[in-house]
């Protein structure tokens, strides 16, 4: 009798809850939430931040939260790609398909857009301090995250595999003409030379005082790792480029998908078994899935600490590391390739009907992360935070001819061709901008490097300029330090922030108009790049600016950032 009552409630919840008509589990999946999105998604949702962003069909992009509440719609004004990437500051990247490349904030406004001349590739990568790799067919572009171009290349041949992240804060990719190609962070170019195009590249996590590696999964099953300095130089086919390869495994049937994770290799092959591969110990371990060549065309894999994720249009299942299923779910009328985000499925039906499904127990979700910042911290550094060793002795002996160094450096930062000239830079900036071995008659130098630290600085130089702001005495140095701050625009910790909060709190005998107005642009910058919830803690900095007791252009400027905060 409680079976007939079962199935009964099974039936009436099917005729008057549609959505379980698109969910199928061994472990009935928790149905979140639902919500309309007025039109049918065309990519993989973003999930990041407890929020997810949607790109679907009339140039429409959508953002909900992670409780499902509507937060907000950005109409690009053309048909779009599908593709969506975003970083861990959180702003959303998106191209319309005639080449016109728009960055979006957290709140769903405009940040910055370029002419691309042409349509992408493929999805844009980012860096470890949130630079922006972007991809067209013959060329890739390098953008900070406040949209300053920092260098380009142009192929010899067009992209024949997506970019992968090579755990080294660039990326890996092959061409058309069979080269297997590394570029790093300043667009500095290696290749190897294959004689069949990859079904996958995995880029290794390097072991400590080793060489980066770099493994390639051909479509026949064979594993083989790529030396990182093959071809090092050099775009040629070189002797050393071709001694540098080295076999690893077959797999027992051909690859449909594949992943890294801490230098092992998950795959998913076309028989139905998912592998985990070590190149150490070989096969770890295998287990039979439900997927298959036949009916899943196009899968992804992703990893973290808690297992190994399977997912499709047709469905998704979750293993542990020891190769024990989790869950199994199957997904149907979906418009879209889902996205596994903290426990959470994300998918877009064909109803056009976007679901939320709780797929793992709470208890094995990672805890919340701090509201009040993004608290994600990269995954390395490339060493722009810091003045060099030795920066007073460097400053002393340049101190004649600095104004034609930041010269040849602001030169470089106008025609958006920095590349691999961009660490020697940051760190003269860096070292100019502390000022150590500098007098009062270098002041003017000083200014100057902050701002071009502004339009060229990564948000690992963050840190930098927010203890110059609070140490220094000089009010003209302590204005420059927050303009340069707010022209960066990331601020994912929200140090500045603090250090701003700090300074407007404290009692002062003075006012200095120029400061207070670069600490009203500055704070205006950041909520616009970030939106919530570092906006949370920047607008009543704002308020307290535009207050009465504030001198006039220190008020009109914060007036005018609020304005542009809550202006469409």
């Amino acid at each position: 009798m409680k079976k007939t009552i079962t199935t009964a409630f099974k039936i009436l919840v099917l005729c008057f809850f549609p959505a379980a008509l698109f969910a199928e589990s061994i472990d009935e999946p928790e149905l979140l939430w639902r919500q309309v999105l007025g039109g049918a998604a065309i990519a993989k949702p973003a999930a990041l931040l407890d929020s997810v962003v949607i790109v679907c069909e009339g140039g429409i992009v959508k953002a909900f939260g992670g409780a499902g509440v509507f937060l907000w719609e950005y109409k690009a004004g053309g048909r779009l790609q599908p593709f969506i990437t975003r970083p861990a500051s959180g702003a959303s990247y998106i191209c319309r398909t005639n080449g016109l490349f728009l960055a979006i904030n957290r709140a769903g406004r405009r940040l910055w857009q370029v002419d691309l001349k042409g349509e992408l590739a493929a999805p844009p990568l980012i860096g470890w301090d949130d630079r922006v790799f972007i991809f067209l067919r013959k060329k890739i572009l390098c953008f900070t995250a406040a949209g300053t171009r920092l260098w380009q290349i142009e192929l010899e041949s067009p992209l024949a595999v997506a970019p992968v992240p090579d755990k080294a804060g660039g990326f890996a990719a092959v061409l058309e003409n069979m080269d297997f190609v590394r570029v790093n962070a300043f667009g500095r170019m290696s290749a190897v030379s294959l004689e069949t195009a990859p079904f996958a590249l995995l880029p290794l996590s390097p072991k400590a005082g080793q060489r980066q590696p770099a493994a390639v999964l051909y479509s026949g099953g064979v594993l083989e790792l790529i030396d990182e300095d093959a071809g090092e130089n050099t775009s040629e086919n070189t002797p050393e480029g071709k001694n540098s390869r080295r076999f690893l495994t077959r797999f027992s049937a051909p690859p449909l998908a594949a992943a890294e994770r801490g230098g092992l290799v998950a795959a998913l092959l076309a028989n139905g078994d998912l592998a985990l591969f070590s190149p150490e110990r070989g096969i770890l371990w295998s287990a039979h899935t439900s997927f298959t060549a036949d009916k899943d065309k196009n899968v992804e894999i992703s990893w973290n600490r808690r297992g190994i994720y399977l997912l499709s249009q047709n469905g998704g299942e979750g293993y542990n590391l020891n190769g024990e299923r989790l869950w199994n779910m199957q997904l149907r009328g979906s418009a879209a390739m889902p996205v596994l985000d903290n426990g959470v499925l994300y998918s877009s039906g064909k109803d056009w009907i976007f679901y939320a499904y709780r797929v793992e127990d709470e208890g094995d979700i990672i805890a919340p992360r701090n509201i009040a910042s993004y608290n994600l911290k990269s995954e390395g550094d490339y060493g722009l935070g810091e003045p060099p060793a030795g920066a007073e002795a460097q400053n002393r002996f340049r101190v004649g001819f600095l104004a034609d160094i930041l010269d040849v450096i602001e030169n470089s930062i106008r025609q958006g061709d920095i590349g691999a000239m961009e660490p020697s830079y940051t760190q003269t900036l860096l070292s100019v901008a502390g000022g150590a071995g500098l007098g009062a008659e270098n002041i003017n130098q000083r200014i100057r490097a902050l701002k071009l630290l502004g339009r060229i600085g990564s948000r690992e130089s963050i840190p930098f300029l927010t203890g110059i702001f609070r140490r220094e005495r000089n009010i003209q140095i302590k204005a420059a330090a927050a303009e340069a701050i707010g022209a960066i625009g990331v601020d994912p910790d929200g140090i500045a922030l603090a250090a701003f909060a700090e300074f407007i709190a404290a009692p002062h005998t003075y006012f200095q108009e120029r400061l207070l107005s670069n600490l009203a642009a500055s704070i205006g910058s950041l909520c616009r790049f970030s939106g919530p919830p570092l906006s949370g803690l920047g607008i009543p900095l704002l308020m307290s600016l535009s207050g009465q007791n504030q001198p006039k252009s220190a008020r009109r400027r914060a007036e005018q950032e609020l304005s542009a905060l809550y202006s469409k």
